[in-house]
């Protein structure tokens, strides 16, 4: 019994270490080795250029459900897009808006900095869903590229060039760029955000990015296939679904998506409690990326995205099994009373809605905050309490929204 409760803490420890710390380390060591330049594109300085025939056809859809604050700057923002207006159609989807998302659209797109812009604005009278509005309108889409954007999220100016020059090569299926925020960030945010973003270049490096970011990401028309209703995280199961068609998902730091919103604790809580139960969802519908035919898309998938999910199981481990191994090693005391400590370290935080004050503290409240959101999102997937609907939080604590220029 002894040296099974030490196997399971130090197997689990290993898996928690690998998951953190060792699979950073050996994919930035991978990434080294296939390195490769991005693809130049030109720069039409928003004139007609010669070379505009050879760009693709671009459908830009965003779905929008009660955006009314950030839906103005958002036309505004793709206004300023510098795309051939004749190769570039918008669609805003209003999914059972209560608010005036629709009209504040049409008023927009009207001014005359905007008017050159092919936008249709759909008014949905029910809530479908993200997933439902995303399978019709791609599906009804006559375009060589498809497009998705958050309402939320400002675009580079130079986004839908980047993307079209990296869609030129034949085996890209998928690019995706880099995510920011207009507002400032907790240290924990900041150290996570920065950690995503190796991620992402390191995986690329590879041709083996896994999940983009709703903010923006473009792909190949031909190459989307409808959807599972019930798909709560549609950003990983959409360009997962064109990699396992052998073609790669690539990204791209030079496109930029900045968040225009801030969440408070509150809803940053809750958003990391339903992307840790589609992380669930995900890695029990696409465990056939483990099989060895994948290659680097395998360990990225292993290694990422199916080990995510069940860290809290581990981490359970870990704490359990250090406990009942203390009667037989004294050394495993202090090493219980350390986990222990931080558990309820961040409980304490999560409940009364705040943050330490110490930059530390705050890195590791960020880390296991969401693990602690991660289980609770395992349970309720298990249990069936997560579902694909628009569930958008509202917060007293949103600071007033600005154009970026």
């Amino acid at each position: 019994m002894e040296w099974l409760l030490l196997s399971v803490f130090l197997i689990a420890s290993f898996i928690v270490i690998y998951h953190h710390v060792g699979y950073p380390v050996a994919l930035k060591w991978l990434a080294k080795r296939g390195q490769t330049t991005p693809p130049p594109y030109y720069h039409r300085h928003y004139r007609i250029s010669p070379l505009d025939h050879m760009l693709p056809r671009i459908c830009l859809i965003m779905p929008a459900h009660n955006e009314a604050a950030v839906i103005t700057d958002k036309i505004h923002n793709l206004g300023a897009i510098d795309y051939p207006e004749n190769k570039l159609k918008i669609i805003i989807v209003c999914d059972g808006c209560t608010d005036d998302t629709a009209e504040l659209s049409r008023r927009a797109a009207s001014q005359i900095e905007n008017c050159h812009l092919d936008i249709e604005v759909v008014e949905k009278p029910q809530n479908c869903g993200k997933v439902a509005v995303l399978n019709e309108a791609i599906s009804l889409c006559q375009c060589d590229v498809v497009a998705l954007s958050d309402i939320s999220a400002l675009l580079s100016t130079d986004s839908l060039l980047i993307a079209a020059a990296q869609l030129s090569y034949e085996e890209t299926g998928v690019v995706c760029g880099s995510y920011h925020f207009f507002h400032s960030l907790s240290v924990g945010e900041q150290a996570y955000w920065r950690y995503q973003r190796q991620i992402k270049t390191q995986e690329s490096s590879l041709g083996a990015t896994l999940g983009v970011h709703g903010a923006f990401y473009a792909f190949r028309r031909r190459l989307f296939e409808e959807l599972p209703p019930d798909t709560i995280n549609d950003d990983f199961t959409l360009p997962v679904s064109i990699v396992m068609q052998g073609y790669q998902c690539l990204y791209d730091e030079r496109i930029m998506a900045v968040e225009l919103e801030q969440a408070c604790n509150e809803m940053d809580f809750s958003r990391r409690k339903r992307i840790a139960a589609g992380n669930v969802q995900q890695a029990i519908r696409h465990i056939g990326l483990l099989h060895p035919r994948f290659g680097r898309i395998a360990f990225n998938f292993f290694s990422g995205k199916f080990l995510r999910p069940l860290m809290p199981v581990f981490f359970t481990l870990v704490l359990l099994s250090s406990a009942l191994l203390i009667k037989h090693y004294p050394i495993f005391i202090p090493i219980f009373i350390a986990q222990l400590a931080v558990y309820i370290f961040t409980v304490f935080f999560i409940l009364f809605k705040k943050q330490p004050n110490w930059k530390l503290a705050r890195i590791v409240y960020y880390i296991m905050s969401g693990h602690i959101a991660m289980a609770i999102g395992l349970v309720r997937y298990l249990t069936g309490l997560e579902s694909g609907q628009w569930k958008k939080v509202t917060s007293k604590d949103k600071r007033s929204r600005a154009v970026q220029n």
